[in-house]
């Protein structure tokens, strides 16, 4: 068996990362993924075990379990790791490989795995053989390793994912099996000068000043998104064990264009579209709403962070969404309008869109976390209805072992009473958006994927005025 050990940087989980350990109060565990669907059958497990163990030096705390010493805070503890162990296979029956749905089924029986922090590192690869000749590959971690930004850019590192025409079966790593560990060895004679400079004065001054410019940045972040309260429906209930997914592959050019013609961005039209169907879905209920509360994160890059994991605060964005008649029987606005709408109030929040609010939410979450509060606040929340993430991918195909990467399907971690999330991801000129919805909603899924692609199509053929 291959086996790789990270370098010897045992360390603290940061503020972040320990909100995410306090985040993590179910029902379902709080794992995120992609799915990647290739055209051809996926790489064997020994192939895909070996390429890991060559690169997986580059990303330290992949090499890293939690441990959480009795009176401490948990930390991150390199191991060695056996990665044919975080590999392994699962062979779709007979006729399911060939829909869709029982291959997304097929990851939500992936995702919903448990995890054991303190055992090995939490990340795992998986093998869906769909029996069509056109596989499929999971990448599964639990969000304390990384965030949405950070888990496909890391994951095509580790598993030497390249352009389909660069030529070997496998991509070969930047250097020898025996040299992957020599950068840490380097790093070790540097860190030492390093550590003695971060704890001069003039490094605690910064620190200091540091300090107080995230809290202010973070405060101003946090306080763009004040408003009234999210409506009560008979949506806002604690979600259950379970979820299911809805996939649609969309043209990123298209819904670009789209939202260049309003003067809005590709998230802005999410917004509108989520927002909109979620509506649609009440208003089919019989209920009326007169707009959706969204949590929109926002990230910010830490150049640096081998592991890619961005700062990410969250803006909360009131989109407003049309009823389906006024009370004189005329018809609502329209998506247009509606997306003007949402553009302008989006733009004004962006002016403090900084992820600096990711500390001050983290420190809030583990302080609930200690209090045994955070599941039941979680539960009652009202200030949001839903979450719309939209991630930047490869602009270009990539491939696993020469195996192209046709599709990429992001799932997001779903918590409290919250049942709707939208997930966005740019790959190759598409643009690929998952909604994940509680299991209660399994039968109205449909429907609510079909708004999604409606509202897109009508602002796609909108040519103003409006």
């Amino acid at each position: 068996m291959r086996r790789t050990t990270a370098r010897r940087d045992v360390r603290l989980l940061t503020l972040t990362e320990r909100g995410e350990l306090a985040f993590d109060v179910g029902p379902d565990p709080r794992t995120i993924g992609v799915v990647l669907r290739l055209a051809g059958p996926a790489p064997p497990e020994a192939e895909i075990a070996a390429t890991l163990a060559d690169r997986l030096a580059d990303s330290p705390r992949w090499s890293c379990r939690v441990v959480r010493p009795p009176g401490l805070l948990p930390r991150w503890e390199p191991m060695a790791v056996d990665t044919a162990a975080h590999v392994r296979t699962l062979t779709l029956a007979p006729g399911d490989g060939a829909r869709e749905d029982d291959v997304m089924a097929a990851a939500v029986r992936v995702l919903r795995e448990p995890w054991d922090l303190k055992a090995a590192p939490p990340w795992r690869v998986t093998r869906l053989v769909t029996g069509t000749g056109r596989d499929a590959v999971v990448l599964s971690l639990h969000h304390v390793l990384t965030d949405g930004t950070g888990v496909l850019a890391t994951g095509a590192a580790l598993l030497g994912m390249t352009p389909p025409l660069a030529g070997s079966a496998r991509a070969a790593p930047e250097s020898g099996g025996a040299a992957a560990h020599e950068p840490g060895a380097a790093g070790a004679a540097v860190r030492a000068p390093a550590r003695a400079a971060a704890h001069s004065p003039a490094s605690a001054v910064a620190h200091a000043l540091g300090a107080v410019r995230t809290v202010a940045l973070g405060v101003a972040e946090l306080a763009a998104g004040l408003g009234p309260r999210a409506e009560r429906t008979s949506l806002s209930a604690p979600i259950e064990p379970g979820f299911c997914l809805a996939n649609l592959d969309l043209d990123l050019d298209g819904v670009r264009r789209s939202a260049h013609h309003h003067g809005a961005t590709v998230n802005d039209v999410l917004l509108v579209a989520g927002a909109g169907a979620v509506a649609r879905l009440l208003a089919r209920r019989g209920e009326r709403v007169d707009r959706i509360l969204c949590s929109v994160p926002v990230s910010r890059a830490r150049p640096g962070d081998t592991d890619r994991r961005a700062r990410t605060g969250v803006l909360r964005v009131a989109a407003p969404v049309a009823a389906p008649a006024t009370a004189h029987g005329r018809p609502g606005p329209t998506a247009s309008a509606l997306l003007l709408h949402t553009a302008a109030r989006t733009r004004r929040r962006r002016r403090f869109a900084t992820g600096e609010s990711a500390p001050l939410l983290a420190f809030a979450f583990e302080s609930l976390g200690r209090l045994g509060l955070y599941r039941a606040v979680l539960r009652r929340q009202r200030l949001i209805n839903m979450v719309v993430s939209n991630l930047r991918g490869p602009a270009e195909p990539m491939a696993i072992a020469g195996v192209p990467v046709t599709h990429v399907m992001p799932i997001a971690p779903g918590v409290g009473n919250v049942p709707v999330y939208v997930t966005a991801l740019s790959y190759a000129g598409r643009l690929s958006v998952t909604l994940r919805v509680e299991a209660r909603l399994a039968s109205e899924l449909p429907g609510l994927a079909a708004d999604v692609r409606d509202v897109v199509d009508e602002l796609a053929s909108a040519r103003g005025p409006w």
